[in-house]
């Protein structure tokens, strides 16, 4: 049964969710983000690792090394195939949902961008100009993935230095794409490919909802975190090994985030995906409606958004809270700004003063040295101390050269 998996994970959409969170850094100003790039229509470029362990012999410590065993073709194949299917799932979730909600002329211009595949090149494949080369190696890399062959106790995403990377745990026996072909030895393990879900879910721009409000990588603008509890929350960017229609909003508002169109649906409000909760949004921003507002929203959007939106008010009173939260991180920011400041005035203040270097002239050279490069030599029948460079006392003894007396006069100084 090809793709039984990738089917139970999309089978998931009909779920219900309510919460999602992005990642505070996900600033459509900001460079390094993939969304942006997959949306542009231009390809992907992708860099693999195929990682494995062995324990190094004079530490006895266990190293991550590039595998490069006899099935390393396989698991490369094996590892792109889950990058790609695990981004085509997001796409494809988001566009079943609007489907099955009988909303497609709400989210045309999001239907747009979903139709069009993701287009991925993986720049160290095996029919590569540079097959298995080690990603540190390679230039203009888009999306950098590890694919570990041990388990990962956390998948560890980045966005930065103009790219995007995520971990996941390649297992050959359950990937996630194919029936596992040892169900025995995966019961109880998550698959690659749902592994992957939750780390391409961060490089997309969604944050964990482990922590709920008090996750600080989550932005506290764009979130349900206030309006829900993270133990409620059925999502893959928390516990969830499926897809839900939570996870198709955080998409939805990720698409109106980063590719903002003329859509009246953005600016106006539209109806959550997840219909068993009151929820809308507009420009991203989420806010709570009745039940009487839902049903107003949804017969607004199918004519058309024609005249002022039926949920203005909720619409402002977002944009507000929005604002008032942004105004609230900024001054959190100072205040830890302002307490780690006065927490290291006070610990420098509690300490001694450090010790003053003391400049020595080296009786050889003439030159100046500190008191950390110099060399000390006793005189005690003249009951001075000498201070030399370590380069000067080095040439001092292979050569034989000797301190002038008169230098010895200038520059010794007393012993005590």
């Amino acid at each position: 049964m090809k793709r039984l998996l990738l089917a139970m994970v999309l089978a998931g959409f009909s779920l219900p969710a309510w919460a999602w969170a992005f990642l505070d850094a996900a600033n459509p100003t900001a460079g390094g983000w993939l969304l942006p790039k997959i949306l542009s229509g231009r390809p992907v470029r992708v860099c693999v690792d195929v990682l494995s362990r062995r324990v190094d012999e004079a530490t006895r410590r266990r190293q991550t090394v590039p595998y490069r065993g006899e099935h390393l073709a396989d698991y490369y194949q094996q590892s792109a195939a889950v990058v790609q299917t695990a981004y085509r799932a997001w796409f494809d979730g988001l566009e079943s949902q609007i489907r099955q909600a009988k909303r497609k002329k709400e989210f045309k211009d999001l239907l747009a961008l979903t139709e069009r595949p993701a287009s991925f090149i993986f720049i160290n494949g095996p029919q590569s100009a540079q097959p298995y080369a080690p990603c540190e190696e390679l230039q203009n890399i888009d999306l950098r993935v590890r694919a570990t062959l041990f388990k990962q106790s956390s998948g560890g995403h980045a966005v930065q230095q103009g790219r995007a990377s995520f971990t996941f745990w390649l297992q050959p026996q359950n990937t996630g794409i194919d029936e596992p072909d040892e169900p025995q030895f995966v019961m109880g393990e998550r698959s690659s490919l749902q592994i992957a879900l939750h780390e391409v879910g961060h490089t997309l721009g969604l944050g964990d909802l482990y922590a709920g409000d008090n996750n600080p990588e989550n932005s506290p603008v764009y979130t349900l975190a206030s309006f829900y509890p993270s133990k409620a929350v059925s999502s893959v960017m928390n516990n969830a090994a499926e897809l839900t229609c939570d996870d198709a909003d955080g998409l939805a508002n990720l698409l109106d985030f980063f590719a903002p169109s003329s859509s009246s649906r953005r600016t106006k409000g539209w109806v959550s995906l997840c219909p068993q909760r009151m929820l809308a949004y507009a420009e991203g921003l989420p806010f709570q409606i009745t039940a009487t507002q839902q049903q107003q929203l949804l017969a607004f959007a199918q004519s058309g958004w024609k005249g002022a939106s039926p949920v203005q008010t909720q619409i402002e009173a977002a944009r507000q809270a929005a604002l008032t939260a942004s105004q609230n991180q900024a001054q959190t920011r100072a205040r830890s700004r302002q307490a780690a400041q006065t927490l290291k005035q006070s610990l420098n203040a509690a300490q001694p003063a450090p010790k003053a270097y003391k400049a020595h002239t080296c009786a050889l050279c003439g030159k100046e040295i500190d008191e950390d490069g110099a060399v000390r030599l006793s005189y005690a029948k003249k009951g001075v101390w000498a201070f030399l460079h370590k380069e000067c006392n080095a040439k001092r003894k292979q050569q034989g050269v000797k301190i002038p007396p008169a230098n010895l006069l200038k520059y010794g100084e007393p012993i005590k």
